[in-house]
């Protein structure tokens, strides 16, 4: 895993969690910079302000989290016209959480998601009898594909945000090192999932979603199953990478197919309109 390096280096900086080091994998490809603060990173997709964890700060596993005032004031320092707020912390385990109070008393509201990681995925079902499972390509693929996000987030950014996103996609994909996979049915776009691979052998998973009319018929399972080998033969991947809500209906199918807890993934984040108190 990498190091935190002192400030001002020019060294490639990494995080230390799982979650967030291969977050940082995705995002640098799609065209984001990482400057290191010493204690903490600064995060920016320029060509998507609206993406909340795109833009953010990332403290390290050891920074003084409880000094809420400061953190507050840094992000606002590196994002001075962003209308959100997002910092997370590269702390592997939620054990420490309670340490974060002082933001969340400030406004700020926390999320716990969990990484998972297998070595190789076993569908527990097969999908219905005439699914296609194929690498998106082409303008009508991708235009299928913010169709079905739009369908699966509504309200989810706004289609400035979705637009954004689409293009961030697709900037992953033409760096060789990512591909998008869907599912389809009588010729319609109904689940999809994208796959980026990273040296080391490491591989994550993005934008896994199945259409609301179209859940809990093995779709999913087809399009991971159909990426991992993608990933296996074409990025040489050896691990598996997902993050998820440790609550949410997502995980019993992840650990379905081989996925095991690999640690935490601590976020806290302030949308447009939220008051932020000034901490004492």
């Amino acid at each position: 895993m990498g190091a935190w390096l002192p400030g001002g280096t020019v060294a490639p900086v990494h995080a230390r969690t799982l979650a967030f080091r291969t977050d940082l994998l995705v995002l640098r490809l799609a065209g984001a910079k990482v400057e290191d603060g010493g204690d903490h990173l600064v995060v920016r997709t320029l060509l998507n302000p609206y993406f909340y964890w795109g833009n953010f700060i990332l403290l390290s596993g050891t920074a003084p989290v409880e000094d809420a005032s400061r953190w507050l004031r840094t992000f606002r320092e590196a994002f001075p016209g962003a209308l959100h707020v997002a910092i997370g912390w590269d702390r592997g385990s939620d054990r420490a959480a309670c340490r974060l109070q002082p933001m969340i008393r400030a406004g700020l509201e926390l999320t716990v998601d969990q990484a998972l990681r297998a070595e190789r995925l076993a569908s527990p079902r097969r999908p219905p009898a005439g699914t296609v499972v194929r690498r998106l390509t082409g303008e009508d693929d991708w235009e299928e594909l913010l169709e079905l996000t739009e369908a699966c987030w509504s309200g989810g950014g706004g289609p400035d945000f979705q637009r954004a996103r689409q293009a961030d996609f697709r900037r992953l994909e033409a760096t060789g090192r990512a591909a998008f996979f869907g599912a389809f049915r009588k010729g319609e776009l109904v689940s999809a999932c994208g796959i980026v691979g990273g040296r080391g052998g490491t591989a994550r998973f993005q934008h896994v979603q199945t259409h609301p009319e179209h859940r809990r018929r093995g779709l999913a399972a087809a399009v991971l199953i159909g990426a991992s080998h993608h990933a296996a033969t074409h990025l040489s991947a050896r691990r598996l990478v997902i993050v998820a809500d440790p609550s949410g209906p997502a995980v019993r199918l992840y650990r379905e197919l081989g996925f095991r807890p690999a640690g935490s993934q601590l976020q806290l984040t302030a949308g447009p309109g939220v008051e932020l108190a000034t901490p004492g």
